[in-house]
Formats: structure tokens, C-alpha cells, sequence
């Protein structure tokens, strides 16, 4: 997933800084608001206290008002791409820094004051954007450029960007009645106070959760590193003898995997899946508010429901666009997750000797494993011992990145970090050229939100030929390993760190001179670089690299790589079968015609479960209560994106295999150039079609996990390319996206 801040604009030279969470005096001068002499303009970390964020944010909100208020004095007659467009996209320079600052501190601390902070900013902040976005004065300067666009002489980009503020302020509600404007500025803040709230009962309620265990045998079957695990959080809540497991660090994979005492992993998953649903941090009417709000701004703009205003600027383009993709695979998963169903509860009957067992949803995990190990043998679970996180990161992630681009990305140990776990690392490209930046803070901690991302603390800008260099960030949740003990990842962890590297690339290779268009994917492009950095980690070549046993050091075996790639495709159609239930539930929100009555969520999601047809034995992978995606962040009514994405980053991907070479320079060379460094430049097909060109494969891969035969991609028609799937296979293949593109208008008229 990748979380956007705002960039840091052209003009300005300020570094982003952070926040010192010690106690203590303010700094002489804001050093938010200050240069720092650090390298790259890094963070000063070290000197930033919290009295410092919300008068900076004043001070960005004072330059903001008053660089508009230059702007809105210029006569219509006289606008120009020059003095309203370009100034517009400087206005608020001052205030990008903070808001980085805090966004980032809400997202890897969180806490009160974090909180009372961001509420705070997010009404000042929110006053002020509208304020600009609603100003007639302003938007008919605007107008005035766009209306004379032909004659201005404005290069593709130019007119790109100047295309994007217009229609940002006619979807920011310009074109509305007086009344109205109010209105949308009272919805604004309403939306905005609510997702912040939202976001953070999720994360207090899965930091704060805690089982105490007074019986160690209901820990039967967990590893012993794992009960100490336990055994210390209990101590440092001031509790001996007992154990406590609790929802982060791994401590609820390993029960759901491992424990045997079916007691314990059933309220394990009750408590996990009703978070949020009742008590001190219930999400259920805030999950309402935020839909109805979010309809009532849709519909006062013209649109029929939320999805249709989101989806509007998206490759989809309709939700009944994303419906068309999502459904098909929706049935073919359906089928062969029953399938695998029926097989998992024969084999669990079989392991119990129990003729009247029947499998539950807090059992899936456990006898999955055991499946697993019977089908596959029990090498497998020894992959870990081949995953130490400094070869995955070194010999791996930017081993990758090193041989596609020629990036280089060294450790610093001279840059200021908010955390010691934090690393930093300093990327150049071949010629030994900075590119920036890299943040990387791996493990899980208290107050961190759950999951793992990728942001910018600094964009990429320029004023002439002085650069502004990305400082990019990437945060997960990754387990602790025991003191002593080395790192060593799942292969989960490993698919994940090269997934937010990807965004990471996009973040330090995109360039441009104007940030409303640099770099800037739609939300259903976006995980195209992650999800196509994916591929390269379970390639025999690249695996070989940077697997090696971490007590031998002796490279992976052959003969396990080839079992770990004949299990990829292990209960994929269960899987498959909950994340598409996932992708349309949050549709199902988003396209409600009328407001939600009442709060009762999880009524809601049964209704949507059995109109959609899906088994009685599906499981969302985030409930209502907990969907941070749609709620809490910036991907309301955009789930599907990574469905989406993953059509063309297996069709990318074919690119690179279909030379013979993983690594071909030269597609390597498009693809940089046409995705990553022109990002923004162009309608995302048509930078597509450049980079892949026109015709794409025809076969599908059998060791792709996907449920469909093949996806054909076809050219970009009103917004999206269309997406035509064929039969489900016998056995599960990956998102097919074996496009034939063809740069030309679809005849299905969509």
C-alpha cells in the first residue's frame, strides 16, 4: 500500500523535519520552518519538539492566505499558466512540511496527543484548502487560463497540469450554489475529523488488546521462542507466571497456526474479527457517518454515488467498470474455494479422527498448515532459516533494483532518525547521481498502525535547475525476533518489503516540474510498480542471491525453491474468494443511493455476503469496523485497485520474461521511462502502451496464482481499459493479464 503526502513544492528548499517526542523547550526559531544543514536537507530529528508542529502549521496556513491573496488580486483578462496556475502550486509550500511531519507521526506513533494534533490540523487545514477551492474569484482565473488553453502556446505538460487543476476545483464543488459551498466546507471537516478518529481506534484497539494465558498447556504446539515471547509481554505488563498474547508482532498468526487448543484460537478470532464493533474505540456509527457524509458530498456534486465521483478520475472510470473485472473472478475463485474447502475439512475429519468434526473459521489456519506440510513435505517450514533480513534487504530488494536501474543505495548512519529502529539509506543511480533518501522502519512497536506502507516525507520538486531530492519512507509491521535471535523473515515479510520498495522506486525515479502532475499515478495504477517489484522475489535467480542459511551461509537448495513454487498456488481459491468479498464490500458501501440507517454493520455484511452469492464460509479480510483502506485512508471505493494493478503487472512482468531475460536492459530502460519517471505525464494507458508497446502476450502462465485463464487488456476507453475474462482453469493461475494492447478505442464502448 502507498500512503501519498503532500509534496514539497518547487520553490522551496526546507527540509522536512520530524518530531522529538522528549519533553523540553522550543528551539530559537521553528526548526520546521527552517533549512536544515543535515545531509539532503534530511530531518533534523533531533531537534524538533511537539510545541513545534501545530505553529508551523499556523505559520504555512499565514503564507498560504497570503500568497493566494496575490493571486486572486490579478485581473481575469491577464491570467496566465504563468501567474495563477504555477503560484497555485506554490501557495502552499510552507505548509506541506508540518503536515508531512504529522502525518508521518500519526501513522508510525500514534497516541492522545498525536491525535488532538491532527484533529486540530486537520480543521485549520481543511478551513484554509476550502477557502481556495470554493473562492469563485479564484476559480474563475482558473477558467479564464483553461478557456484560452489552445492559444496559450502550453507544451503537453503544461496543459496536462492546467487540465488537473480545473477539474480539481470543478470536482472541489466550484461550480456550486453558495449555500452549497458551505455545506461541502461543513462535510469536509466532518469527513476528515471522522476518518482521523476512525484510523486511530483501530490502532488502539489492536495495540491494546491482550489474552492472559494462566494454563500453559493451551499453548501446546507453539514454538518455544513464541511462549517467551508471551511470557515477557505478561512481564512487562507486571504479570507473572502467565502469558499474554495480543493482536501485533505475529502473536496472532502463530496461534491461529499453531495453537491446538481449538478454545483459544476460537477466541482469538472473535475477539480479532469484532474489533471495533462495541466499547471504547467502537467504529460501527463512525463507519456509517463517513459513508452517508461521504454520499451527501457525491450527490451535492453531481455524482450518483461516492464511487462514481472517486472512480471518475481512475482507469476504471465506473463502478460498474470495476464490477465487470471483479465478478468474474469472484465466481471463479468462488469454485475452486469451495473445492478446497471440502478438501481442507475431509483432511481435518481425518487428522481428528472425528467423523462429526466440522471445520470453523478459527480452524482454517491451523489445519491449512498441517495440509500444507502433508502435501509438500516439511522442508518448507525451513524457509525461514533462509530468510535473514539483511540478505532479503541487501542481496535481494536492492540487489533487484541495482540490476533493472543501476541503483546503488548505501547505509548512513549521519542521518537523524525518530527511531533507533529505523535505517537509512542514501540511493544513487549508475552514474553515482543522488537520487535520494530511503526511511526504512521494518519492525513492528507500539502505536505504529497495523500493515505496511510507503510515503514521502519529501516529494521530488525543482526551480530551474536546483533539485529537491525524495526522502521516501517505508514502514511495517514485521515480527521482533527474540534478543539474541537473528531476523529472519517470513515469506510473507519478504513479499512484502520488495512490494513497498516498489512504491519506493516510483517515489525516487519520478521527476518533473510540477508536483500536481509528477509522479502522480491513479489510485488504480498505483500498486502497479509494488505488485510488478513482487515478481523479481520468487525468481529462482534472485532467490538464490540473497537466500542463504543463516548459520551455514550455504545458498537455498534448488529442490526447495522448486517446492516453494509448486505451493504458491496452496488454497489460493480460498484466499482469493475473501479478498475479492473485500474488494466488494467496500463498493457496496460506496454505492448506497440513499444514507445507511442505523449502525448495525454487521447486518450490513451479511446482506452483501448473501446477494453476492458468496459461501457461507468466507472470511473479509477487513471488516467494516477495522477497513482502515476505505475509512481511515486515502482508498475509499478503491480496494479493487489492487486487483486492477495486478493485470498489469503480470502483463509487465511478461514484458521482462518474454526477452528470456528477467533483468533485459532495455525493458528495463521503457519501463523506467514510460511508468516511473514520466508518471503523471499522460493518460496512464497511453504511458502504458508506450512502455509495453502494442501487442502483449497470448499464453498464460501456469505458475501464476490468479483463478482466470487470461485477462485481455485492451486500449483506454472513457477512463479504463477493458477487461474480458475467460473460463476459470482447472487449476488456479495468477491475474492473467496477457494483454493485447492495442492502442485504439474498445469496441464495447464502455
Amino acid at each position: 500500500m502507498i500512503r501519498s503526502l503532500p509534496l514539497v513544492r518547487r520553490t522551496l528548499l526546507l527540509s522536512v523535519c520530524g518530531l522529538f517526542l522528549f519533553s523540553g523547550r522550543l528551539f530559537a526559531g521553528n526548526p520546521l520552518l527552517m533549512p536544515s544543514e543535515a545531509p539532503y536537507g534530511a530531518p533534523r530529528f533531533d531537534r524538533i519538539h511537539a510545541a513545534d508542529i501545530m505553529p508551523a502549521i499556523e505559520e504555512g496556513i499565514r503564507a498560504y492566505k497570503a500568497g493566494i491573496a496575490k493571486i486572486r488580486a490579478l485581473d481575469p483578462a491577464e491570467a496566465t499558466f504563468e501567474n495563477v496556475v504555477v503560484p497555485l502550486d506554490r501557495a502552499d509550500s510552507l505548509l506541506d512540511v508540518p503536515r508531512a511531519v504529522l502525518g508521518y507521526l500519526k501513522s508510525n506513533f500514534g497516541g492522545d496527543s498525536v491525535i488532538r494534533i491532527s484533529l486540530e490540523s486537520a480543521q485549520l487545514t481543511g478551513e484554509a484548502y476550502d477557502a481556495v477551492t470554493l473562492d469563485t474569484a479564484i476559480f474563475r482565473l482558473v477558467k479564464a487560463v483553461y478557456d484560452r488553453r489552445d492559444a496559450a502556446g502550453l507544451d503537453s505538460l503544461q496543459l496536462r497540469t492546467l487540465g488537473k487543476v480545473y477539474r480539481s476545483y470543478i470536482r472541489g464543488g466550484a461550480l456550486c450554489t453558495p449555500g452549497q459551498k458551505v455545506r461541502l466546507k461543513e462535510l469536509n471537516r466532518e469527513i476528515s475529523l471522522k476518518r482521523i478518529r476512525h484510523g486511530q481506534n483501530i490502532t488502539q484497539a489492536t495495540q491494546e488488546f491482550v489474552l492472559y494465558v494462566q494454563d500453559s498447556s493451551l499453548l501446546d504446539g507453539l514454538a518455544g521462542t513464541t511462549r517467551q515471547r508471551f511470557a515477557r509481554n505478561a512481564a512487562r505488563q507486571g504479570h507473572q507466571g502467565v502469558w499474554a498474547v495480543g493482536f501485533t508482532n505475529g502473536d496472532y498468526a502463530s496461534v491461529m497456526a499453531s495453537a491446538t487448543n481449538r478454545d483459544l484460537r476460537r477466541r482469538l478470532y472473535e475477539a480479532y474479527t469484532s474489533r471495533c464493533m462495541d466499547g471504547k474505540y467502537d467504529n460501527r456509527q463512525l463507519s456509517v457517518d463517513i459513508v452517508n457524509l461521504r454520499l451527501e458530498r457525491a450527490r451535492m456534486l453531481g455524482y450518483e454515488n461516492y464511487a462514481a465521483y472517486t472512480l471518475e478520475t481512475n482507469m476504471a472510470g465506473t463502478p460498474e467498470k470495476v464490477r465487470e473485472l471483479l465478478l468474474p473472478l469472484k465466481d471463479a475463485a468462488a469454485g475452486k474455494g469451495r473445492a478446497e474447502r471440502a478438501e481442507l475439512e475431509a483432511f481435518a475429519v481425518k487428522y481428528e479422527r472425528d467423523s462429526a468434526f466440522r471445520l470453523e473459521p478459527w480452524d482454517v489456519a491451523f489445519y491449512s498448515g498441517k495440509l500444507r506440510k502433508a502435501k509438500f513435505g516439511s522442508e518448507l517450514g525451513r524457509m525461514r532459516n533462509y530468510l535473514l533480513f539483511d540478505n532479503v534487504l541487501n542481496d535481494g530488494v536492492f540487489y533487484v533494483a541495482n540490476r533493472l536501474f543501476g541503483i546503488t543505495l548505501t547505509q548512513r548512519t549521519d542521518i537523524p532518525v525518530f527511531h533507533p529502529d529505523v535505517l537509512t539509506f542514501e540511493a544513487k543511480d549508475a552514474e553515482g547521481r543522488p537520487l535520494g533518501l530511503l526511511y526504512l522502519d521494518c519492525f513492528v512497536r507500539k502505536g505504529k498502525r497495523g500493515g505496511a506502507w510507503c510515503s514521502r516525507l519529501r516529494g521530488y520538486s525543482c526551480a530551474g535547475e536546483r533539485e529537491v531530492l525524495p526522502l521516501v519512507t517505508i514502514s511495517c509491521n514485521f515480527s521482533r525476533a527474540a534478543e539474541g535471535r537473528p531476523k529472519l523473515l517470513s515469506t510473507s515479510e519478504v513479499k512484502t518489503l520488495f512490494h513497498e520498495f516498489g512504491h519506493a522506486l516510483a517515489g525516487f525515479l519520478s521527476r518533473g516540474p510540477y508536483p500536481q502532475v509528477t509522479g502522480s499515478f491513479p489510485r488504480d495504477m498505483v500498486e502497479l510498480p509494488s505488485q510488478l517489484n513482487e515478481h523479481w522475489a520468487w525468481e529462482p535467480e534472485v532467490m538464490k542471491h540473497y537466500a542463504r542459511d543463516y548459520e551455514t551461509g550455504r545458498p537455498i537448495p534448488d529442490a526447495l525453491i522448486a517446492k516453494f513454487k509448486e505451493s504458491e498456488n496452496f488454497l489460493k481459491g480460498l484466499y482469493l474468494t475473501d479478498f475479492y468479498a473485500t474488494a466488494l464490500l467496500d463498493l457496496e458501501w460506496h454505492t448506497v443511493l440513499r444514507p445507511v440507517e442505523g449502525c448495525d454493520v454487521a447486518a450490513f455484511e451479511r446482506a452483501f455476503l448473501k446477494r453476492y452469492d458468496f459461501p457461507e464460509h468466507t472470511a473479509l479480510r477487513f471488516r467494516t469496523t477495522y477497513y482502515n483502506h476505505i475509512f481511515a485512508s486515502s482508498y475509499p471505493a478503491q480496494y479493487y485497485s489492487y486487483t486492477w494493478s495486478a493485470v498489469l503487472d503480470t502483463d509487465a512482468f511478461a514484458a521482462f520474461t518474454g526477452t528470456g531475460d528477467i533483468f533485459d536492459p532495455e525493458t528495463a530502460r521503457r519501463y523506467r521511462r514510460h511508468i516511473l519517471t514520466e508518471a503523471g505525464y499522460d493518460e496512464p494507458m497511453a504511458q502504458y502502451v508506450r512502455f509495453r508497446g502494442p501487442g502483449g502476450t497470448e499464453q498464460p502462465r501456469p505458475d501464476e496464482p490468479g483463478l482466470f485463464r487470461s485477462v485481455t487488456l485492451r486500449s483506454s476507453c472513457a477512463g479504463g481499459p477493458c477487461f474480458r475474462v475467460a473460463a476459470p482453469c482447472a487449476t488456479p493461475l495468477r491475474s492473467s493479464a496477457y494483454a493485447r494492447v492495442r492502442g485504439r478505442r474498445c469496441p464495447c464502448r464502455f
